[in-house]
């Protein structure tokens, strides 16, 4: 019985399977007027990418200038597109403790200084796959400029934008 079923089965299978492939095709015969069908071939390529940010800066009296690596990657995005980076800061660009602050600011790639909010600080065109950036965060910090004891922090916020 189990075999018997296992044939049912296995025909049920091949034969729907040939009815599919030929209903999904044209079908010319010697009485058909045209002579040759059409099919389209075709793949979807989805939008991706991966962007990995600094996981965290933390100074010292004796580390004030400290580099962090940003990098975009496995780009792929729609023709004539451009993925951006942007990144804003919480404070200001001020690493805060109640009342007290102490200023900091970011260097890309060594030269240009952030100095506004939601500033694009990397691009990658379509048809590149990556892109990167070297974050230099940069303080004068030091105990003598710190009005207050205590952990003095600032919220930096990355966004991603494809136009």
């Amino acid at each position: 019985m189990k075999r018997l079923l296992s044939v049912i089965l296995f025909a049920a299978i091949t034969l729907g399977t040939s009815f599919i492939s030929l209903a999904a095709g044209d079908v010319i015969t010697q009485d058909s007027q045209e002579k040759s069908g059409q099919i389209t071939v075709d793949y979807n390529a989805e939008v991706s990418y991966t962007v990995t940010i600094p996981a965290s800066v933390t100074f010292t009296d004796s580390e004030k200038n400290i580099e962090r690596p940003l990098e975009v990657k496995d780009v792929m995005m729609n023709e004539g597109s451009t993925l951006s980076v942007n990144v804003a800061s919480l404070n200001n660009y001020q690493m805060r403790c109640g009342e007290g602050y102490i200023d900091y600011k970011i260097m890309m790639n060594y030269a240009t200084a952030l100095e506004e909010n939601n500033r694009n600080i990397l691009s990658v065109n379509s048809g590149e796959k990556s892109g990167w950036a070297i974050l230099s965060f940069v303080t004068d910090l030091n105990k003598n400029n710190a009005k207050y004891a205590g952990n003095y922090t600032d919220t930096l916020t990355f966004t991603v934008v494809i136009n």
